[in-house]
């Protein structure tokens, strides 16, 4: 996969309208517009975050993710490859109750890390569930 297969592709706008993107930039959790057809590279340029010679480089060390009503979940990950390592993981556990609150999700929505599907352009990406936005509150709150 290429940066460039990132951009929307015609069958993608329904997909993407109907989710709800969201990065953590600089620590911080900024979330995409509604209903919005873009793609998280295409979100990243309109902001001014990214240019041609870094998108690359920005979308490779970016944790971003997106929630599917359909589905009741939240997905994150990182990268061209939608992958996640163990700083994707305990981001996820830090951020999921406040991107919860922010788009008033319920509290037995699902948290994922990895793409919302494990086929994505004829290649199988792994996902992993890491459990609700309530259970990764306790466990979060429990360590402290």
């Amino acid at each position: 996969m290429t940066i460039d297969d990132l951009r929307t592709q015609g069958g993608d706008v329904e997909l993407h309208r109907s989710r709800r993107m969201f990065c953590i930039r600089n620590g911080t959790l900024v979330v995409a517009p509604e209903a919005t057809t873009t793609s998280h590279l295409e979100w990243f340029e309109a902001e001014g975050w990214i240019t041609k010679n870094d998108a690359q480089e920005f979308m490779e060390s970016t944790i971003r993710g997106v929630f599917l009503p359909a589905k009741r979940a939240l997905f994150f990950y990182k990268g061209v490859g939608f992958f996640f390592d163990t700083a994707v993981k305990e981001e996820a556990l830090r951020m999921a109750e406040a991107i919860g609150t922010a788009l008033k999700l319920g509290r037995d929505v699902e948290v994922y890390v990895g793409p919302p599907d494990t086929l994505i352009h004829g290649t199988r990406y792994r996902q992993e569930r890491l459990g609700t936005i309530e259970s990764l509150t306790a466990a979060r709150l429990s360590r402290r």
